[in-house]
């Protein structure tokens, strides 16, 4: 197989992990009893996806695998969408709004998610 075909093959694997990850993230968030995911738009929900996506590339797979999607609220989520919002403005995801989202992602399990 030439480099260049070997190449674009490791990119789409890359995309095909990367979206199953978010797509599995986010039929969690759905079925999280408090996220009241029917309220959020599709503009929301576009946001969050694309969020997601940046973090997933930022962090390793085991961190991303310590997340707490399931126990996600509402406010957990309108935190993230406006993060994620912060990711599309700057083009990229900052230290910053790293550190944010995963304070959130990663709530739940070091505190029994009370909020």
């Amino acid at each position: 197989m030439s480099p260049i075909n070997e190449d674009n093959l490791g990119r789409r694997r890359f995309l095909l992990h990367r979206d199953k990850a978010v797509e599995h993230a986010l039929e969690r968030v759905r079925h999280a009893g408090k996220s009241e995911w029917e309220l959020f738009s599709a503009e929301e929900r576009a946001t969050l996806k694309s969020g997601l996506a940046e973090i997933w590339i930022n962090t390793t797979h085991e961190r991303w695998h310590q997340y707490c999607f399931s126990t996600l609220t509402r406010k957990d989520i309108l935190e993230l969408v406006a993060l994620c919002r912060d990711i599309k403005v700057h083009h990229r995801l900052t230290d910053e709004t790293f550190r944010s989202s995963e304070a959130i992602l990663l709530h739940c399990s070091h505190n029994n998610h009370p909020r």
